[in-house]
């Protein structure tokens, strides 16, 4: 059975992201893997990590904009030499992906409102409502941008409610990053500061 596999706010941690990818044994001709969003700043290696997705990517694995990437389009179009290589790239970038049962965005949604008709903020920053509201589309809401520790779960763990997973676990503040495993209900994780496959944890959820 192909597996659906889910990962965000990778936020430069190439290598962790290569570790878990590794470790589950990723892929590209049989899984589906939806990258949510902040590939770059905060971390080592924004541009390895750009360049990795974008691979991923041109061999069959999707990816939507998060909001640092919205920043980085910003500074292009205010003349910032920094990211115009990657300029065709990220403005190519959807802002959420429908693949049911899932809906895939970087920060979440506005419960009861078309998804074509979403504030463009809303879907890359925000929080409450969205956190606290029941989600009345018939789908999973599947979302980074809060590392989930604030959220009121353990440092690294995932933060799921009805109709909602949190997976942001926190590499952009040197915690870990995830990747889940939709299909099996697996999560795995990786320190960023040490990530080696063997340092690698799985959990169920």
């Amino acid at each position: 059975m192909n597996r659906v596999l889910a990962i965000s706010d990778i936020h430069g941690h190439l290598e962790a992201l290569q570790a878990l990818l590794h470790f589950a044994e990723y892929e590209p001709n049989k899984d589906e893997l939806y990258f949510v969003g902040d590939y770059i700043d905060k971390g080592p290696n924004s541009e390895g990590t750009l360049q990795a997705v974008k691979q991923y990517v041109e061999n069959g694995a999707n990816a939507i904009m998060g909001n640092h990437e919205k920043c980085a389009i910003v500074d292009i179009e205010s003349g910032s030499p920094k990211w115009s290589y990657w300029s065709d790239f990220l403005k190519n970038l959807p802002l959420f992906i429908e693949r049911p049962p899932y809906i895939f965005v970087h920060a979440g949604i506005r419960t009861g409102i078309p998804l074509h008709e979403q504030h463009e903020e809303d879907l890359l920053t925000i929080r409450e409502p969205f956190f606290s509201e029941n989600i009345q589309e018939d789908a999973t809401i599947i979302f980074g941008h809060t590392p989930t520790h604030r959220l009121d779960v353990p440092v690294g763990m995932l933060w799921e409610k009805a109709k909602k997973i949190g997976i942001d676990t926190g590499a952009g503040i040197n915690h870990y990053l995830s990747l889940v495993d939709l299909t099996n209900r697996t999560h795995y994780r990786v320190p960023v500061l040490n990530p080696v496959i063997q340092q690698v944890e799985v959990f169920q959820f």
